[in-house]
């Protein structure tokens, strides 16, 4: 299992992506983001290279996915990830693991938000936040 601070996750791709998505993804900067190919591959008694003849990728590919590196992957990798591993969900790959507070925070405001179909007042203050940036961004 390899931990990777979603704040490198974020600051390694910053030059690719506008600057609301990252700011709204820096809200989890100190978030985990979780890999689990490598315990996935020695659970099953494989190699990196057997997987990635598996999946069709290069061995390249799978090395840098599981060392972290290449965190950048597509829809079709992950279903090649999956069929080859015989997984049922994106977590058993991947996960995102949020510090204790913010994730009570997140499962209350979801679980509110749910309920009453009334948008959380963090969320409303991203939204407002987020539009005027985009505005600002147009002029």
């Amino acid at each position: 299992m390899k931990k990777i601070k979603v704040s490198e996750v974020i600051d390694s791709s910053h030059s690719l992506m506008n600057d609301i998505v990252v700011g709204t993804a820096n809200n989890l900067r100190d978030a985990e983001f979780i890999i689990k190919i490598d315990d996935l591959i020695k659970e099953r008694g494989i190699t990196q290279k057997d997987l990635a003849m598996m999946t069709g990728m290069r061995i390249g590919t799978i090395s840098e996915l599981v060392n972290g590196k290449g965190i950048s992957f597509n829809k079709i990798q992950l279903l090649s990830l999956m069929v080859a591993l015989r997984v049922t969900s994106f977590s058993d790959i991947f996960e995102i693991r949020l510090p204790e507070q913010q994730h009570s925070e997140y499962e209350q405001q979801s679980t509110e938000w749910k309920a009453d179909k009334e948008i959380p007042i963090p969320v409303k203050e991203m939204f407002r936040d987020n539009v005027l940036k985009a505005n600002k961004l147009l002029k």
